[in-house]
């Protein structure tokens, strides 16, 4: 199997099913890791073009994993989306502020995912885009 384009970063096994199938949908190549420290490592190993980042995980939160993703020189440029229950203001402005490429609820996730996703791969700033 060739290597996964999209690192999903999701404790829920049915909420990381559900985005998963959505993305193989649209011939997406998805890892999925379930743990906030396994995620940031294997991001870092495997260089994704893109990063789907739950925020509640164990070990690191998804804040956490965020801010060392873009302190990282090799995973600064690799963009990220916060997909997320938590829908207060500060939340939002917190993960945009530590560099995220956008922030995503859940319950809206299936009808814009997609297309959040399709725009971040298709940018030429990607690493692997060609």
């Amino acid at each position: 199997m060739s290597q996964a384009e999209i690192m999903l970063i999701e404790d829920s096994p049915e909420q990381a099913l559900r985005f998963r199938l959505l993305l193989e949908r649209e011939s997406h190549r998805v890892e999925v890791i379930a743990d906030g420290l396994l995620g940031w490592q294997r991001v870092c190993a495997a260089a994704p073009r893109l990063v789907l980042l739950d925020i509640d995980l164990p070990t690191l939160d998804g804040f956490q994993v965020l801010a060392r993703l873009k302190r990282g020189q090799a995973t600064a440029g690799t963009p990220v989306i916060m997909l997320t229950n938590r829908d207060h203001v500060s939340h939002v402005e917190r993960a945009l502020d530590l560099g995220a490429d956008d922030y995503l609820f859940k319950d809206d996730a299936a009808a814009q995912l997609a297309s959040t996703v399709r725009q971040l791969i298709a940018h030429d700033r990607l690493p692997g885009a060609e």
